[in-house]
């Protein structure tokens, strides 16, 4: 008798403590949805496509105490910030063997400082008071960016917007900019400490020749990874090699002018082939073309069949054709008529988007006449 009563009162109170919870999880959830919708209606929205060196975590910026500005304002080369004043002189940065062999690597010009090279390997770290590369990778950013876009507009003018940011992406990103900056460059980073060098008698020089920086992880064995104390500083590795790169091109710039940072880009970036094709992705391949195609004022696609084998096997083939009147937009071939009419309506949307002239110029060639291609895309 007595344990049945415990039975019972145990089951109340599993029953009362549910009930509260249930209680207790729906007045939160009411209280984070208004609160959700409060913030929702007074934030307004943000940029969908952004490139790495837009939407940085943690921005450096130098505070008004720190910069020192010069009587006329308008005297951009004469800002500097007052807690990095020292400078590797040009006469020691000769010395370093690292940076002389990045120097001829690169095959940059005699006008080229090797202090410049020094600096661009340096980025912004605490307790550091020799000049970084922290305006210089901003500079060269925006480098990158306008030959960059400049280049993929003149080439493929119908790409749309996402897939140009992808694009674009994909060639000057930060893991595209790491990967050339290491296997390409053959930047080294600085990964040991003061006693390994003070044990091996390394120059205090030498460690101006590598990439110095405040890094975020490191790699304590294999498989194992680090995360040190978050600093204002700290970088990600793919973010202090791609740093890197940008400011070698500012510096490419400051001194051989504009022509040669623009070869230079085109020669180590631009070299680089990415397949545009794949970063399509249509969901009802079918229904644009048709849009497409009303928007061209041009007749709504047909699909035919062209040849077909082995239909009763195990391994069937079709073949078919997107046409538009008497005209064939494209092909496409599959295991099953569906397949073969989704591949060939992105066969022809392809064709129309990675549409490429011959010898196109680039607005910043000499002699550029602008070229009209179409009137876009009203739909779109």
């Amino acid at each position: 008798m007595s344990s049945a009563i415990v039975r019972l009162a145990g089951k109340k109170l599993v029953r009362n403590s549910l009930q509260s919870r249930n209680l207790i999880r729906n007045i939160t959830s009411s209280a984070v949805t208004r609160s959700n919708n409060d913030s929702t209606s007074t934030t307004t929205t943000q940029k969908t496509h952004k490139f790495s060196y837009e939407n940085a975590k943690k921005p450096i910026s130098s505070t008004s105490s720190d910069l020192f500005t010069p009587e006329n304002k308008l005297e951009f080369g004469s800002y500097q910030r007052k807690s990095t004043t020292l400078k590797v002189p040009d006469s020691e940065a000769k010395l370093i063997p690292s940076i002389i062999t990045l120097h001829a690597r690169l095959n940059l010009s005699s006008n080229y400082e090797h202090a410049t090279l020094v600096r661009a390997l340096t980025c912004p770290m605490e307790d550091n008071t020799y000049v970084d590369n922290q305006q210089m990778s901003l500079f060269g950013s925006s480098l990158l960016s306008f030959h960059v876009t400049e280049y993929l507009l003149s080439n493929y003018p119908r790409l749309p917007i996402s897939i140009l940011k992808n694009a674009t992406e994909a060639l000057i990103g930060d893991y595209s900019l790491y990967d050339v900056a290491k296997n390409s460059f053959g930047i080294e980073e600085d990964k040991t400490t003061n006693l390994e060098k003070f044990l091996s008698k390394e120059p205090r020089m030498f460690k101006f020749g590598k990439l110095r920086y405040d890094n975020f992880t490191n790699e304590v064995e294999s498989g194992i990874t680090k995360y040190n104390i978050d600093k204002p500083t700290s970088l990600k590795t793919a973010t202090a090699y791609a740093n890197s790169v940008r400011a070698i091109i500012a510096g490419i710039y400051a001194h051989d002018g504009a022509e040669a940072s623009k070869q230079f880009i085109k020669d180590h970036i631009l070299s680089r082939k990415i397949d545009i094709s794949t970063m399509f992705q249509f969901n009802e391949p079918g229904k644009l073309l048709s849009r497409l195609l009303k928007t061209k004022k041009m007749e709504s696609p047909v699909i035919r069949l062209i040849s077909e084998t082995g239909r009763n096997s195990n391994s069937p083939v079709f073949i078919v054709g997107c046409f538009s009147g008497d005209q064939m937009l494209s092909e496409g071939q599959g295991s099953s008529l569906k397949e073969a009419r989704v591949r060939c309506s992105v066969n022809a949307l392809k064709a129309y988007y990675l549409y490429s002239p011959l010898d196109a110029k680039l607005p910043s060639d000499e002699g550029f006449n602008g070229l009209f291609v179409d009137e876009g895309e009203s739909f779109y």
